[in-house]
């Protein structure tokens, strides 16, 4: 499968660094996109929606100064579960986050959200049905 537009001539490789719970964090995020790769982190690394606005403000104010540097992504979880995920999607949408990972689930709406800014959605598959 070739890559979306949005990604094509962007990235030295195709490679996406896998959003890490608990790892993944701005400062690895913004050294992978420098290095050409599509850097990840999970929403839920930052404890808060205030906190994880604060990171794609810091990820997306230290990326501006690259002008080759690769698009950045952000995984949210889309199950029930993730109190968090009206609030964080606003700020994904806010914020223009260029590639979105869903986990747990692929949620119409949550594809709309990104979609009406121009943003990719990926989907983490965990069983058959997804």
């Amino acid at each position: 499968m070739p890559l979306p537009a949005a990604l094509a001539g962007r990235l030295k490789a195709p490679i996406i660094a896998a959003p890490m719970f608990l790892v993944s964090n701005p400062d690895l995020v913004v050294e992978t996109c420098r290095g050409g790769l599509l850097g990840t982190f999970p929403a839920l690394n930052a404890r808060t929606t205030a906190g994880y606005e604060a990171w794609l403000d810091e990820i997306s104010g230290r990326l501006s100064d690259v002008p080759d540097a690769a698009p950045f992504g952000v995984n949210l979880i889309v199950h029930g579960s993730n109190s968090r995920l009206q609030a964080d999607l606003a700020a994904t949408v806010q914020h223009k986050v260029p590639l979105v990972i869903t986990s747990l689930g692929a949620v119409r709406d949550v594809v709309a959200a990104v979609h009406s800014y121009g943003g990719l959605v990926f989907h983490d598959v965990i069983n058959r049905r997804h």
